[in-house]
């Protein structure tokens, strides 16, 4: 046998069998000093207003409820302090204004408020200290409901549920070396915020924010936040609708981003920055509709990252730092842009472009090794700059179709486009099609250069700069093209060879030689060699 100490049990309504409209209420429980198997019940109803509501346990197996409805601009309150605890609040019907807090501190926490129906600028915050945490809010009708979770350690677990609650915000904070998982949901909440932070621990992060619209005609500024420090990461967040903002950062080990982003309307803009810190990154990115833009950033090893861009303004910028990565980058019609940078070893780029103003720049750093970059366009003003620079192994192939294409330093310049700095590399370049200009180099030793140019009115570029063993090769077919080879081998350099061979009519081949043991081969005609 155990003593129960149960100080007030209140349930505050009209003494008329149809419950009558009441306001200003109070009522207050307190369960402490020995305390042990507390039950605590407050039940406020009825077309009430300004109503206050407070539940206190101290020690035990606490359980706590509050529930109030139709009570707009009233006050529940719970504070558990040790034990088993557990607390729910409910706020329903036409409870707008009114608030809800669950305060508890110590073992097996469990806490959870619903605030339902008309429950516009209500406020939930639920803050637990400690052990087996979980929290979890629910507001649904409430335009500007703000809900809080505050976890501090232990088995932490939260869940806020925003459903048709224009401008609602959410946030989410559980810290260091708890067993995190959150999960916000708002749907249908035009210009709802979220905002997730955990510190170090088994982090995951799921924020979903699918605005349909259900008729509030926001001028939204929806946004998502997460943030997570340290071991387990995973985040994922979901944006369909209006004018979407995301932005996740996390940092240390096993790292996973995963945002997509959905067509726009409104303010047009879908906007993305993930960064990540860490080893054993992935990151995958979608865009699909309007002004679209990811920014992302990952250091570490055998990260991945993926971005997939698929209509109007968009613009793609990935780093990555670390051995083993790989960078595929996707965009699919009107202002594409894409910039990556790679440092490290066994590092893999590779950008598609389909159509429309289409801009590809990739550069791995100083010291890449074993390297790839594969960039393919495909119609419209498309330009393209690769570098590989101070390493060895490295490859580039470019692929271009259309007229005015250009493999240069800067959209219409003519610096150098594809370019590799050290030895035993690759660089091929095609295009096909009128009035395309490429410019390649590869310097230092054992490298091979291909431009190959089917169309009219093309030019090419190749270079070859201190070294030996070196083979450059200018392929054009077609009339009127120009091709400018120049080869020095340096003190010592040599046994480098030139071939070129032009097609049709009217083309022009310039080829300088600097070095020993040198070969030079120039084919002009119809036909082929």
């Amino acid at each position: 046998m155990f003593k129960r100490t149960i100080i007030a049990s209140a349930v505050l309504l009209a003494t008329s069998t149809a419950w009558a409209a009441s306001t200003g209420n109070q009522a207050e429980v307190t369960q402490a000093q020995f305390s042990s198997g507390n039950l605590a019940y407050i039940q406020q109803v009825e077309e009430s207003t300004a109503n206050k509501a407070a539940i206190y346990q101290q020690g035990s197996d606490n359980l706590a409820s509050t529930e109030q409805r139709n009570t707009g601009a009233s006050t529940a309150d719970i504070k558990q302090a040790g034990g088993q605890n557990e607390g729910e609040v409910l706020q329903q019907g036409v409870t707008n204004k009114s608030t809800a807090t669950i305060d508890t501190s110590g073992e097996l926490n469990k806490a959870s408020i619903t605030q339902q129906y008309y429950n516009g600028e209500a406020t939930a915050r639920v803050s637990q200290l400690g052990d087996g945490n979980d929290a979890r809010i629910k507001q649904d009708d409430g335009d500007r409901a703000n809900s809080v979770i505050e976890q501090q350690a232990d088995g932490n677990s939260a869940q806020i549920n925003n459903y048709w609650s224009d401008y609602a915000s959410a946030t989410i904070t559980q810290s260091g070396e708890g067993g995190h998982i959150a999960d916000v949901d708002q749907r249908e909440s035009d210009g709802a915020v979220a905002s997730v932070a955990q510190e170090g621990g088994n982090n995951t992060a799921l924020v979903a924010q699918r605005t349909s619209n259900f008729g509030y005609g926001a001028n939204e500024g929806t946004s998502a936040v997460v943030k997570q420090s340290g071991n387990d990461n995973t985040a994922e967040v979901t944006q369909l609708g209006l004018a979407n903002v995301a932005t996740v950062e996390q940092s240390g080990t096993a790292g996973s981003v995963t945002a997509q982003q959905s067509g726009a309307t409104a303010g047009q803009g879908n906007n993305l920055l993930a960064k990540q810190a860490g080893s054993g990154e992935t990151a995958l990115l979608t865009q699909t509709g309007s002004r679209n833009q990811i920014d992302s950033e990952q250091r570490g090893s055998e990260d991945l990252l993926t971005i997939t861009q698929n209509g109007n303004d968009n613009i793609a910028k990935a780093k990555q730092s670390g051995t083993g990565e790989t960078a595929v980058v996707t965009q699919l019609g009107n202002g594409n842009q894409t910039d990556t940078n790679q440092q490290g070893v066994g590092n893999t780029a590779q950008v598609t472009q389909n159509g429309n103003n289409n801009q590809a720049v990739v550069d791995q750093l100083t010291s890449s090794v074993d390297g790839s970059v594969t960039i393919d366009q495909l119609g419209s003003d498309n330009y393209a700059n690769a570098v590989q620079q101070a390493g060895r192994g490295n490859t580039i192939d470019i692929d271009q179709n259309g007229t005015g294409n250009q493999v240069a330093s800067a959209r219409d310049g003519e610096g150098k486009g594809a370019w590799t700095w050290g030895s035993n590399n690759e660089l091929t370049v095609a295009q096909k099609g009128a009035d395309n200009w490429a410019y390649a180099d590869a310097s230092h030793s054992d490298s091979v250069v291909s431009v190959t140019q089917d169309g009219k009115l093309n030019n090419a570029k190749v270079e070859s700069y201190l070294g030996s063993e070196n083979t450059l090769t200018v392929s054009q077919f077609g009339e009127k093209h120009v091709a400018n080879v120049y080869v020095n081998g340096g003190m010592g350099g040599g046994n480098n060879e030139v071939d070129v061979a032009q097609t049709d009519s009217l083309n022009t081949a310039n080829v300088t030689v600097y070095g020993s043991d040198n070969m030079a081969y120039v084919y002009q005609g119809s036909g082929s060699n």
